[in-house]
């Protein structure tokens, strides 16, 4: 019974994250610790089936159209003008946001010794309160590629202090740059894959951590994690298919808002 709870908390914390661009590890974590679970047994568990659901993710939102993760390998003079190797525009957002998230992870891991952990988490759960009003106000600036940089080190460094806010932050920072939604959910999903891969490495690697990883009840701990979020993630994709676009906004911004809201409340209790 327990590990069937664990399954369906880890489905519906993985369906808002896959269908809206973020929430898994933010609403999840908390809850989880609210079972007395040793944070050094669940962050890792969560960095690990979040990698194998946003690599799920971002190949069935690339299967459905929801975005193009595609990359063109050119021959003879095609690729003495372009280049050997030409990435979609969906596939360079996600990697230009992935090498910001590890870059700003690794520089948050340091900075997080030094601040005020209720400071912390009250500046996170604001800032993406904020992000989502404005995603609700429909603010759009002109995409820039700089603005994509910028996003991604803000939010990672966001997620390094903390361990959440990263998904809520780059899902709605790229709409307000001028992205379409679903293509800001899909490219969310593929960079956090690799972000959480980063992360689970350098978690790992840590001795008190080891204690822990490699043991029975943290296998079946993370089978459980792993087969209620995986369940979830054609339903997302699907949900994100076929919501109208100018329905899909709003409600990013509304869930956006809530994790917000969230997070403070959750900071204060």
């Amino acid at each position: 019974m327990y590990y069937i709870l664990i399954s369906v908390l880890a489905l519906i914390c993985e369906y808002i994250d896959s269908a809206m661009g973020g929430g898994y590890g933010t609403i999840l974590v908390p809850i989880l610790l609210a079972f007395n679970i040793d944070r050094r047994f669940l962050i890792p568990a969560v960095l690990f089936t979040e990698i194998w659901t946003g690599l799920g993710s971002a190949l069935l939102h690339h299967f459905v159209g929801n975005a193009d993760f595609h990359v063109k390998i050119l021959n003879g003079k095609e690729a003495e003008q372009n280049g050997k190797i030409i990435l979609s525009q969906d596939f360079k957002i996600a990697i230009i946001l992935a090498v910001c998230g590890v870059i700003g992870g690794v520089i948050a891991a340091y900075a997080s010794i030094k601040i005020n952990d209720v400071i912390m988490k009250t500046y996170i759960g604001s800032l993406v309160l904020l992000m989502g009003f404005l995603v609700l106000i429909r603010l759009k600036w002109k995409f820039k590629w700089w603005k994509i940089y910028g996003i991604g080190l803000i939010a990672a460094f966001n997620k390094g202090l903390s361990g959440g806010g990263y998904g809520p932050l780059i899902s709605s920072g790229q709409i307000i740059a001028d992205r379409n939604p679903r293509q800001a959910v899909a490219s969310t999903s593929l960079s956090e894959a690799v972000v959480c891969a980063v992360s689970l490495i350098i978690t790992a690697t840590i001795p008190e951590n080891q204690s822990i990883i490699f043991t029975l009840p943290f296998l079946h701990f993370i089978i459980a994690l792993l087969i209620g979020a995986l369940l979830s993630v054609p339903l997302a994709v699907l949900t994100v298919k076929y919501i109208p676009i100018k329905k899909m906004q709003p409600i990013i911004g509304i869930v956006t808002v809530l994790l917000g809201i969230f997070t403070i409340i959750k900071t204060y209790m």
